[in-house]
């Protein structure tokens, strides 16, 4: 690198350094396609890049939208606190789950009934 270029590439460090960051954001919100092009060309080409979208709690992308569908499906869910939807599904699950139990129940009292009324032959 010859004098001229060092002094060059001294100059552009201190205007960066000034400058730098507020450019940056500048650019980004005026013209995010020349932001964009601007960092396609500082990257180096050899650099993979891999995009991963997380989750919280390491859920993946089918439990959200189970966890959506809940929701849309609770009345006021987006008004309610956290803890009242929660509640409302875990109700909702208890009762689910317990109407093997109250089937049965009832298919045994019908049962009992029939067995007690007199036989109409």
């Amino acid at each position: 690198m010859g004098e001229r270029d060092e002094a060059f590439v001294a100059d552009l460090a201190t205007s960066w350094e000034k400058q730098g960051v507020p450019f940056l954001d500048r650019l980004a919100a005026d013209d995010p396609a020349k932001y964009a092009d601007l960092c396609s060309r500082i990257i180096p080409r050899d650099v993979a890049l891999t995009v991963e979208q997380r989750f919280p709690g390491g859920m993946d992308e089918r439990d959200l939208m189970i966890l959506r569908a809940i929701r849309d499906a609770i009345p006021n869910a987006n008004e309610l606190e956290p803890q009242a939807v929660l509640d409302h599904v875990l109700k909702a699950i208890r009762a689910y789950d317990a109407s093997p139990v109250i089937d049965a129940a009832r298919e045994a009292n019908t049962r009992d009934q029939n067995s007690q009324s007199p036989d109409k032959s």
